[in-house]
């Protein structure tokens, strides 16, 4: 068995596939790749941009959800996606929504929190094997930043209404909670889904006590307990911040 991950450091679809790995018992190289310039070489090497790609046993796979796919697939147990098809179709609704819809948000808020703190990326680099010496990863960061928040689409219009629907994201998630699709015993898909775009939302300073008020918060530390990174408190203009009581009662 040969599995290589191509993965950005502190992304949270490369975390997702890579607890997925772990709990597959699946033994894997990681490679990292650098934030922007990554685009070229997952183009050249996969076909598409995006992050996570995986070789696994020679095939190329790109992207969270079909990389679940194929472990799932590969390796059957414990299983990601459950067998009664009622309770895969609710799993598989809600690791969409965090693929598509918490996935890119999550993109959009740390990039522009790194946008305005530029020297808080050392930290979500903490423990990668970076193929640039870390002075040049350090002089580069207020370059990289601007790049990544332009690429993901992280204008100040687009994170303040990120922040403005917070509140009715996190109820979304607790609702699934609540009726069991997320937050069991054992992680399914949407749990690593789900959770790993909630964990990177954590290590921004402003938004934890906002995440860690509502049970999404206890769902993302459980299952992704260490992450690097964090982007100090009051990097975000204190009035495009809600509350938590602001959040709960938007939501």
């Amino acid at each position: 068995m040969s599995a290589t991950l191509y993965a950005i450091p502190a992304s949270h679809p490369c975390a997702c596939v890579e607890l997925a790995l772990r709990l597959k018992g699946i033994a894997y190289e990681r490679v990292e790749l650098l934030p922007v310039v990554h685009k070229l070489q997952q183009k050249a090497r996969f076909g598409g941009s995006a992050v996570p790609g995986l070789v696994l046993d020679g095939r190329n796979h790109l992207g969270s959800r079909p990389i679940i796919r194929a472990l799932e697939t590969h390796t059957p147990e414990p299983r990601l996606l459950p067998a009664d098809h009622k309770q895969c179709k609710s799993v598989e609704l809600a690791e969409g929504w965090g693929d598509e819809v918490l996935q890119p948000m999550g993109r959009r808020l740390i990039w522009g929190a790194l946008k305005r703190d530029p020297s808080a990326m050392e930290s979500y680099t903490e423990g990668a094997e970076l193929p640039v010496p870390e002075f040049m990863a350090r002089l580069s960061a207020p370059l990289v930043a601007r790049a990544a928040a332009r690429a993901n689409g992280a204008a100040d219009t687009s994170v303040r209404a990120d922040l403005l629907h917070l509140g009715h994201h996190l109820s979304r998630i607790e609702r699934w909670i609540d009726h069991e699709v997320i937050g069991g015993e054992q992680p399914n898909a949407a749990d690593l889904q789900v959770g790993s775009g909630l964990r990177l939302l954590l290590t921004i300073g402003d938004l934890a006590p906002i995440i860690d008020a509502s049970t999404a918060g206890a769902l993302a530390r459980r299952w992704f307990p260490d992450y690097p990174g964090h982007v100090p408190v009051g990097t975000l203009p204190a009035e495009w911040v809600p509350s938590p009581a602001q959040a709960a009662s938007a939501a």
